[in-house]
């Protein structure tokens, strides 16, 4: 089999590449195994996607939707006393909180498979072939592209196989979906983060009222089995005062122990080659504190799908910038991250806060 462009992956940065890409007319073939469907943690998009929701064509139909402004934000990071603080000083509008399930299917509802067609394959290996890319499927068929969009998520599926991965950090993410058991109180939409000695939280409202609370830390920072374990998540929680007092005063509880993700970063040593190029947390999984990872995620579906074309028209200055754009975004990001991090001098001494002080002094494979 043959393609001229091959999508590997089915979220967020995947769709955008797709949905771009048939702007042009170009027909695509997307490579990625059926998922089941499941609640997705993440649901913060920045005002940033506003411009790319109008670049494809999907503003006034996002508008539609019932999603929540989200320019709010309680911090208690810096000082243990809360803050609050409006985002919506920026000329690109608000920031939005989405069920990131939801927002995925949304914008897979807009792609028209007459421009694409998709194959539920893993991709067992990939390796250079004399006019694109050769991969070989699960099903023993191999399928030759003229160029390879690398979308598929945190696995890398191309990206860790024409390049090397690294590991920066093994942070992980606790988290719980809260129903609220008093429906008659109003909560307060936006974003909530406490800092505590051995990580931070994170809470806020989706669009169906559920409260979304998520723990950042280290696996040997907490109990054995934190997953499994509705009263130790209890105890972390009591941890966090503000978080905790979140939760009762808007009608919420938790009545179950955590799901567990990594939230470790993740960053390929080239994010492009001849006939490939990565997008979304293929190319790096952003620390969460950033909230920028959805948002990340549609650009670069976008500017990779911009860059492919311009690839196949002969021109390799389109890849060559978006290398540049990454570097100096990627640069610029890293020293924020590192500021914010260090920022919280209470807690300075502690395990956690060390670690998160010293990023990037260490790659480790």
């Amino acid at each position: 089999m043959n393609a001229d462009i091959v999508v590997v992956g089915s979220g967020i940065a995947a769709s955008a590449a797709l949905l771009y890409l048939k702007q042009y007319g170009y027909v695509t073939t997307q490579i990625a195994p059926l998922e089941k469907p499941s609640d997705k943690i993440g649901e913060t998009l920045s005002c940033s996607a506003n411009r790319i929701l109008k670049e494809l064509h999907l503003w006034d139909a996002f508008q539609k939707r019932d999603y929540l402004v989200h320019d709010l934000v309680f911090s208690a990071w810096e000082d243990p006393a809360l803050t609050r603080q409006s985002r919506f000083s920026n000329l690109e509008g608000s920031n939005w909180s989405v069920n990131r399930s939801d927002f995925e299917s949304f914008l897979k509802e807009h792609l028209n498979h007459d421009h694409s067609h998709r194959l539920f394959n893993k991709i067992q290996n990939c390796n250079q072939a004399p006019n694109g890319i050769k991969l070989e499927l699960d099903n023993q068929q191999a399928l030759e592209a003229r160029f390879v969009i690398d979308c598929s998520g945190r696995s890398a599926v191309i990206g860790r196989r024409m390049s090397t991965r690294h590991r920066l950090d093994h942070m992980v993410c606790y988290y719980s979906f809260l129903n609220q058991s008093d429906t008659t109180i109003e909560p307060t939409v936006g974003i909530m983060i406490e800092a505590v000695k051995n990580g931070w939280w994170y809470s806020a409202i989706l669009p169906d009222q559920r409260m979304i609370v998520s723990f950042y830390t280290y696996p040997d920072l907490v109990p054995q089995h934190l997953n499994r374990n509705l009263q130790s998540w209890q105890n972390l929680l009591f941890q966090a005062p503000l978080t905790c007092q979140r939760i009762s005063s808007a009608g919420y509880a938790v009545m179950d122990a955590p799901l567990a993700s990594d939230a470790g970063m993740l960053s390929l040593t080239e994010i492009s080659g001849e006939h490939w190029i990565a997008a979304g947390d293929a190319l790096a999984s952003l620390d969460p504190l950033s909230s920028h990872g959805m948002t990340q995620a549609l650009w670069s579906g976008c500017r990779a799908a911009q860059a492919c074309i311009k690839s196949l028209q002969g021109d390799q200055f389109g890849v060559e910038l978006y290398r540049q754009t990454i570097a100096q975004a990627m640069k610029a990001y890293r020293t924020e991250l590192l500021q914010k991090y260090r920022s919280v001098h209470r807690f300075a001494e502690l395990p956690f806060w060390q670690r998160r002080g010293s990023l990037f002094n260490i790659v480790s494979s």
